[in-house]
């Protein structure tokens, strides 16, 4: 079921089924921000990821002597979540723990989503809640595929621009990042991003050949789109990892900036599910909120 939210300048449409964000309009325009899920390149809009984001290594998780199984990104993004309230101008949803999500995932957990809209911006707020009698442990993120609503069949010449940078990379005018290997896991090898006097850095058609760029340690809290001079979406988020990702070899018009707590195995992870690097722990009937605000220019 879809649900829609709007204001003056915006219009929502989020679907109940992964609570993911289907399309984002400018009412005055008509102008679409959103990916359109063609699956010839990717089938998806803006999926949540949870209870992990990217891949176990081998998809296989070891908790307490047990093997536990799961695809990349976790099964919230398939699931149908339940209304929790719609006013219109903000939506909640929820997420609950079951028999099925227990053979892949050894936790009970509450997982609420909130899209909110204020004048041109719409905020993200991921709440999870730990309804379970021990400690657990996820991972948690957005994936929103952004368009260019000048451009209808390339991403090239789009420029990202990354801003509230740490000082060592504002100083250096670099982006370090990771890239996965062909299995999807971490390579433990950093690259460098030059960027220029602007911190920003032009698109080609094949930027994105090699897969996501993986970028850890807080690098930049906000990170844009530009296209002809003119940015056009703006994500700013204070996780600590974050991807940019396209359709590798299929140059199409979407770029994602995923705010990501927590990313994919390493290539050799011990599969220890306590033990993954930027996963998050909550403690009996601990809570853990955070937010992201895209704001559409």
């Amino acid at each position: 079921m879809n649900y829609v939210l709007e204001n003056e300048k915006l219009k929502l449409v989020v679907d109940s089924l992964g609570c993911e964000i289907k399309s984002v309009k400018e009412k005055e325009t008509n102008r679409e921000f959103m990916w359109n899920g063609n699956p010839d390149a990717w089938k998806r809009t803006a999926p949540v990821l949870f209870p992990i984001v990217g891949k176990y290594r081998d998809n296989e998780s070891l908790y307490e002597g047990k093997t536990y199984t799961m695809s990349q990104h976790g099964f919230a993004r398939d699931n149908e979540f339940d209304l929790v309230e719609n006013n219109g101008h903000k939506l909640v949803m929820k997420l609950l723990s079951n028999d099925s999500f227990k053979e892949k995932y050894p936790f009970d957990f509450a997982l609420y989503i909130e899209y909110e809209l204020n004048d041109n911006r719409i905020k993200k707020t991921l709440k999870v809640v730990n309804t379970d009698n021990k400690e657990i442990y996820f991972s948690i993120g957005g994936h929103p595929a952004f368009v260019c609503p000048e451009l209808n069949e390339s991403q090239a010449g789009v420029k990202i621009c990354f801003e509230e940078m740490r000082q060592d990379n504002k100083d250096s005018h670099k982006i370090s990042y990771k890239l996965l290997s062909e299995d999807g896991l971490v390579v433990n090898k950093e690259y460098d991003l030059e960027l220029d006097s602007n911190y920003e850095f032009r698109v080609d058609k094949t930027f994105f050949d090699k897969d996501a760029l993986i970028v850890e340690n807080g690098q930049a809290k906000k990170v844009s789109l530009a296209y002809n001079g003119k940015k056009y979406v703006t994500v700013k988020f204070d996780a600590p990892v974050f991807g940019l990702w396209s359709a590798a070899k299929k140059d199409v018009p979407f770029i994602c900036i995923e705010p990501w707590y927590g990313r994919a195995d390493a290539v050799d992870f011990n599969k220890d599910l306590t033990k993954r690097e930027w996963s998050n722990k909550l403690l009996v009937n601990e809570e853990f909120v955070r937010s992201y605000e895209v704001e559409f220019l």
